[in-house]
């Protein structure tokens, strides 16, 4: 995994990079609240993604375990390191690692204020609301061709 700054432009301009944390690369810390977290959990049980990861990534603040491959949070389960959550916010798409929840939970880590904002907002990942938000305000063919009934 590279390490890109958050909001930085991921390829496209409307593609917004979150929590692409690497070690000696600075990130910002601080509190969390429980809502923003349990929404993120929520939509990373089972992401939409546009493509499937080829392998896995570990945590590289972990000094020696490389963090855990499973998150557990409640009755939410969420595999680590192989997905990505895209989430919709005003004009553009977030993109984070699913390793996010990790960052956020042992590392500290706190999402930008507009993306936590989006996260909150988001509908249901797997419903057609989520997929004409992705369409709205993403790049061309981010969601591909649906329809109403689909």
């Amino acid at each position: 995994m590279s390490h890109l700054p958050d909001l930085e432009a991921w390829g496209d301009p409307r593609l917004r990079a979150v929590g692409w944390l690497e070690p000696g690369r600075p990130h910002a810390k601080g509190e969390v609240s429980e809502a923003v977290f349990e929404k993120l959990v929520d939509l990373l049980v089972d992401p939409w993604q546009p493509f499937a990861a080829l392998g896995s990534h570990r945590c590289g603040l972990c000094r020696f375990s490389g963090g855990p491959r499973v998150f557990q949070y409640k009755d939410w389960q969420v595999d680590l390191g192989s997905a990505n959550l895209f989430l919709p916010g005003e004009g553009v798409v977030y993109v984070a690692p699913s390793l996010i929840l990790h960052y956020m939970d042992s590392n500290g880590y706190v999402p930008p204020e507009v993306f936590q904002a989006a996260a909150l907002a988001c509908p249901e990942s797997r419903g057609i609301a989520y997929l004409k938000a992705l369409r709205d305000n993403g790049p061309p063919d981010l969601a591909g061709e649906f329809t109403e009934g689909s």
